[in-house]
């Protein structure tokens, strides 16, 4: 919860230019902040599991390291305002990868897109089919309802 004396006013108005790069710039700082957070955690496991005495005060480098980056991705996590699908979520919590759920989305996507184009299709031609049988089979009728259905040809 954010203290009162936060405001939520600079993600209630509208985003210009200078605050699309000021977003801009503090995801690429949280990005790399959080890859060096990875980085220092790795080090920190790597000194962890050959512990010696000798390691203590770089163990302790190491975890200082990680909580000032850590305080510092805070400071910069209210100027974000970065919207996680919960589905994605689910995936980190369930120890998959994130990757893997937006591989699966993009099949779903482009599988629902060829059914939708293959509807259009579909409906395209049942409609030349019938204005052609209304055509046949009424042609006085059709020719002119149809004549007045069909957008207007703009000239170049």
């Amino acid at each position: 919860m954010k203290p009162p004396s936060q405001s939520n006013s600079a993600a209630s108005q509208p985003q210009t230019a200078a605050s699309a790069e000021f977003h801009d710039t503090d995801r690429e700082v949280i990005e790399t902040k959080i890859r060096e957070a990875l980085e220092t955690l790795s080090q920190i496991r790597v000194t962890v599991m050959n512990h010696e005495s000798a390691d203590e005060q770089v163990l302790q480098q190491r975890v200082d390291r990680l909580v000032k980056g850590y305080a510092e991705m805070h400071t910069i996590k209210d100027r974000l305002n970065v919207s996680v699908p919960e589905e994605v979520l689910a995936y980190i919590r369930d120890g998959r990868n994130p990757d893997e759920f937006t591989s699966q989305f993009m099949e779903r996507v482009a599988s629902e897109n060829q059914f939708t184009n293959g509807k259009i299709a579909a409906l395209t031609n049942f409609k030349h089919e019938f204005e052609e049988k209304l055509r046949e089979f009424f042609p006085e009728e059709s020719s002119a309802r149809l004549d007045r259905q069909k957008p207007p040809k703009v000239d170049s």
